[in-house]
């Protein structure tokens, strides 16, 4: 039987139900590279599950997934996902995968950053457009097309979900400085029209967690508190114009100078 777990956002986040299955598995995989996980919560899981992880790595549920999965052929293997489990397409392959090879599965179902970000945020679900994600760039590899999202969002009157890079091997989220900074560089190169030090955004630091904190402002605003943000898992929101309700909602988050 395979078990797939979502984690949720902080430690405690998992199910009663998920804890029992984990209890009743002979492997726990821990999948770190599509989020970061506290070690706190990594010992809250031993502790509470009675039972050892192991860390698994981005090929195992990847190129190797056949072989990852094919081994709840003769036993319970969970694999634990930081957030809701189905949310990143990586782990729709998981499924796939044991669908094709006959194996039981099931799903335990938690918080993620998607619902608990725009909820947080008290805009309006139904006007949200696609999310998009700023990766990290590196020498021959230097994207802007989350722009392009932002900006049809924009045209559409949509809000956007913008979510922040990881780097998996050093466990590290990208920060808002280097956020802005791509941001801004990829939003010259695409609508150097719009002074973008003015564009209204909204960011959320650990969201879901002990020490949440949410301000809304001009970019220029937020790379002055950025420092306030250092360490957390950092979300950003573009909204496009506010409603009324909107409006009034926001207001307790407008950065105070």
């Amino acid at each position: 039987m395979l078990f797939l777990v979502g984690l949720g956002l902080d430690e405690g986040d998992i199910s009663s139900k998920a804890l029992e299955a984990l209890r009743s598995s002979d492997d726990l995989l821990l999948d770190r590279y599509t989020s970061i996980l506290s070690e706190g919560y990594i010992d809250y899981i031993r502790h509470a599950s009675g039972k050892q992880i192991s860390i698994i790595k981005r090929s195992d549920l990847e190129e190797s997934v056949e072989s990852t999965v094919g081994r709840a052929k003769e036993k319970n293997v969970a694999i634990l996902v930081p957030g809701d489990p189905l949310i990143a397409t990586t782990h729709h392959i998981i499924i796939d995968a044991a669908e094709k090879l006959h194996i039981p599965y099931k799903i335990f179902h938690s918080a993620s950053i998607f619902s608990a970000a725009i909820g947080e945020s008290c805009l309006d679900i139904y006007r949200f457009g696609p999310t998009t994600t700023i990766p990290f760039w590196c020498k021959n590899y230097k994207p802007i097309s989350f722009v392009d999202v932002i900006l049809k969002n924009l045209s559409n009157n949509e809000h956007t979900l913008v979510l922040l890079d990881i780097d998996a091997e050093k466990g590290e989220t990208m920060g808002i400085s280097d956020a802005l900074s791509l941001l801004g560089e990829a939003w010259k190169a695409k609508s150097p029209e719009i002074d973008f030090s003015k564009l209204k955004i909204m960011v959320l630091g650990n969201v879901g967690k002990k020490g949440q904190k949410i301000e809304y402002g001009s970019v220029s605003d937020m790379a002055e508190v950025s420092a306030e943000f250092k360490g957390m898992a950092i979300s950003i929101i573009i909204p496009s114009s506010l409603n009324f309700a909107e409006e009034e909602s926001v207001k307790k988050f407008v950065l105070k100078k």
